[in-house]
């Protein structure tokens, strides 16, 4: 069973799924600027119908309660574009932290998240389906969001959902690993995110080699590195027979990231990997893993 804004669904109907977007937003908070927030659906309209078209049936959003994440617009978002949306549950970096959730205990958090995953979210029957991004920082975690690490580890056991995470320019993934691993976690169920902006073979081989998941899913963003750097890498790890452990998405958290602002857009996995394929240098077999066979097997929730 997955679960959805607009209700649960069967895991075949999940379909070709963006593991880690954000739909509706706003970091301007935190960033202090004007491009780090999304909050109408005109915006994203015309590119939601075509990754629709395009045959992408699903979007893991992954905005947390401190992005300002709205779940009675993400069911609408979802409503009118016919897109499956997973929302999420969860706390993003420190700096976003609230006073009040650094200084709550660790069980008060995860009776949190296991209150939207299994009851509703913000007085709404709109449930959460994964857990994230809950996010470390750079070559650190700060004590806030050690406490939200083991309060989704706690949360995750008790719902059987998934987790999925913001390793800071793929920092700090071992480090992750061993919070899950304190709890016993299932790390099948956890991804790593933004994995694909630390292309190190070494790092990413000892990553996967533990069971867990990693997310290749800043494609587009070429400002932290090439897309083809990012293609490469993938295509090596999947010679190494780790596809079944990598899933892939775009992360479109700016304006500046949105087609009519001059940006790549929600399609551009879609438009990247029909070039690999056509180049030869991926097949339909492998990306129906990433896209389709890899997110049903982990957003999959068996418990509640």
């Amino acid at each position: 069973m997955i679960r959805t804004v607009t209700g649960d669904i069967n895991d075949n109907e999940l379909g070709n799924t963006l593991a880690h977007e954000h739909l509706y937003f706003d970091l301007r908070k935190v960033r202090n600027d004007n491009d780090s927030f999304i909050v109408e659906y005109s915006e994203i309209e015309e590119e939601l119908k075509e990754i629709k078209r395009l045959g992408i049936n699903t979007i893991v959003e992954v905005s947390t309660i401190d992005m300002q994440r709205d779940v009675v617009k993400l069911k609408e978002i979802s409503q009118k574009s016919g897109v499956n949306i997973i929302a999420a549950t969860g706390f993003y970096l420190h700096e976003y932290h609230s006073d009040i959730l650094k200084e709550m205990d660790i069980e008060d958090i995860a009776d949190i998240f296991i209150k939207e995953i299994t009851i509703g979210i913000d007085n709404t029957v709109i449930k959460a389906g994964v857990i994230g991004e809950i996010a470390t920082s750079f070559n650190t975690i700060y004590p806030s969001e050690r406490k939200v690490f083991e309060a989704a580890a706690i949360a995750a056991n008790k719902c059987g959902c998934a987790i999925t995470t913001h390793c800071q320019t793929g920092t700090m993934a071992h480090e992750q690993i061993e919070i899950f691993r304190k709890y016993n976690v299932n790390l099948s169920k956890v991804i790593l995110g933004h994995m694909d902006l630390n292309l190190d073979k070494e790092y990413l081989i000892s990553i996967l080699e533990t069971g867990v998941n990693i997310g290749f899913d800043t494609f587009g963003k070429t400002n932290y590195g090439s897309d083809e750097d990012r293609a490469c890498m993938l295509i090596e790890l999947i010679g190494l027979g780790f596809e079944n452990q990598i899933v892939i998405s775009q992360d479109i958290s700016r304006k500046s990231y949105l087609k009519d602002l001059g940006g790549v857009g929600y399609d551009h996995i879609s438009r990247t990997f029909n070039n690999l394929i056509a180049e030869n240098r991926i097949t339909k077999e492998i990306l129906n893993k990433l896209l389709c066979e890899n997110p049903k097997r982990i957003l999959s929730i068996k418990n509640s």
